[in-house]
């Protein structure tokens, strides 16, 4: 017996490993059928470096329901992002996020626009854990995507669209969608700020943790509402002047 299940655990590696140079991995076994997931596969893709615009739109017959998310949550986020560099600006919602990171020198700056005082603050890059944080949370530094076979060009590149299977980000009742271009990636940028004055975070498709090619559209479906967030401006190597300094008129604090 035991001659017999050994042998047929080796029969079961073999196939694996055929398959898995097929371009599959098995993720499970239940009821003695195998679940497979599709690998992704490799393309040339250009890193990204400028301006980025999100839009965040919700749809939902609750116009109530409507206007208190529209309330807490921008509904446009500039992002500007080199090499060492990163400026967040958000229009809309309550968090009024104007941060710059300089990342050689792990510094973060919340901006008061109104006062003009810039708050030195901490970040956390989620793109650069731990080795203990990533193992005890591994669905929040990278989600399981199925192809769907769909696609779509947004801001000019073609997307293929996947199912989220499994994320720490995405509620387990929800349904989500990510399209990601074929040819284009941005560069990890999942900051979470904290200052004496607020707390922001980069955009969800940034945060989401998907690394094989640019998010250019995240879709959450939820029960009560489907809220979008879309790449709606790529403008390649434009920083206008002065985005990533702090005016000289600004109080450091």
């Amino acid at each position: 017996m035991a001659y017999l299940c050994e042998k047929f655990e080796m029969n079961c590696l073999k196939l694996t490993l055929v398959i898995s140079a097929c371009g599959l991995f098995f993720i499970g076994c239940k009821d003695g059928q195998l679940q497979q997931a599709e690998t992704e596969s490799v393309t040339a893709q250009k890193l990204f470096y400028g301006q980025i615009i999100y839009s965040s739109i919700v749809s939902t017959p609750d116009s109530v329901l409507a206007a208190s998310l529209n309330t807490f949550s921008p509904s446009l986020v500039e992002i500007y992002i080199d090499t060492n560099k990163f400026r967040m600006i958000e229009h809309g919602g309550l968090s009024h996020g104007n941060v710059i990171i300089y990342t050689d020198v792990k510094e973060a700056w919340q901006l008061d626009t109104t006062k003009k005082i810039a708050h030195l603050g901490e970040y956390s890059d989620l793109g650069d854990p731990s080795g203990a944080l990533k193992t005890t949370m591994p669905d929040h530094f990278e989600p399981t995507v199925t192809k769907t076979g769909d696609s779509a060009t947004i801001s000019g590149y073609v997307c293929d669209k996947y199912k989220i299977v499994r994320s720490g980000f995405i509620p387990e009742n929800d349904e989500a969608y990510i399209w990601v271009a074929r040819t284009l990636d941005f560069p990890p940028a999942r900051y979470d700020i904290q200052t004496e004055i607020n707390r922001s975070a980069v955009p969800a498709p940034l945060y989401l943790g998907y690394e094989n090619g640019a998010v250019m559209r995240l879709q959450v479906i939820t029960k009560s509402y489907t809220r979008t967030f879309e790449v709606t401006q790529l403008k390649e190597q434009y920083f206008p002047a002065g985005i990533f300094e702090i005016s000289t008129d600004y109080q450091k604090k």
